[in-house]
């Protein structure tokens, strides 16, 4: 009695391979897509992460805009207020100007000189909190018991796909993030200087006489990861809003 013989044949052998091929080009491609899936989902939180640094630093600005502790500027005797500290919020060429205060804590017995420098100012105030102030781009004399103010420019400006910032008005804007399809600013306004809230709908200018009326500023960011056709990007086009209401007012 003659018996099958075991094993294999060629056609089997041959359609187990096929079976194996396909599986192995399943799974790469399941390994591929979930590494791809990985760099996307990384590449979204950078740019989520780029938007809550940009934000969070531009309210941080916004809300310590026109800030001047107990001096009041306007006390400066015979010298012109510079038109930065006369308007804290500009926006002018596509660029948002905001001059905050630094805390500054000096101490003398006589006095002394201190240069804005020193402090990562543009400006340094001085003044005995009633009657008298002063106001200094170079050295200034800080008389005992004076309470010392450094007060700072920033200007943000978006330059192709980056938002860039210079400190000081002086030397090269530095980038601060990338990726931008969109930076923009508005400002909301009241009816008058002595009305609280702003009312009817935002702008995209402010002129130096409006700076009484300013009570809020709205900034626009769209990011992508291709900012140059956001349409051809992997991920959808990223946009955040914020609105900040401003603390200091020039009229108080």
């Amino acid at each position: 009695m003659n018996g099958r013989p075991s094993g294999f044949g060629l056609v089997e052998l041959l359609v187990s391979m096929a079976l194996g091929l396909l599986l192995t080009m399943a799974l790469m491609q399941t390994l591929l897509g979930s590494r791809d899936s990985l760099v996307l989902l990384r590449h979204g939180n950078q740019l989520q992460e780029d938007a809550r640094y940009l934000m969070g630093r531009l309210a941080a600005d916004l809300r310590a805009a026109g800030s001047e502790g107990c001096l009041n500027l306007q006390l400066s005797p015979g010298i012109a207020l510079p038109a930065p500290l006369a308007q804290p919020v500009s926006y002018q060429g596509g660029v948002l100007q905001i001059v905050t205060a630094l805390p500054v804590r000096v101490q003398t017995n006589a006095p002394t000189g201190y240069r804005p420098g020193t402090f990562g100012a543009r400006w340094l105030v001085a003044g005995n909190c009633r009657d008298r102030v002063t106001i200094a781009e170079d050295e200034l004399q800080v008389q005992p018991g004076d309470w010392l103010l450094a007060l700072r420019q920033l200007e943000y400006r978006q330059q192709g796909d980056r938002v860039q910032v210079r400190l000081n008005g002086s030397g090269n804007f530095e980038t601060l993030i990338e990726q931008v399809v969109d930076f923009r600013v508005q400002f909301a306004l009241a009816a008058n200087a002595d009305m609280p809230d702003a009312g009817g709908r935002y702008q995209s200018t402010l002129t130096p006489g409006e700076q009484p009326r300013l009570r809020s500023v709205r900034v626009s960011l769209a990011l992508s990861d291709n900012p140059g056709s956001p349409q051809a990007g992997r991920l959808l086009t990223q946009r955040y809003t914020q609105v900040t209401r401003l603390r200091n007012r020039p009229d108080q």
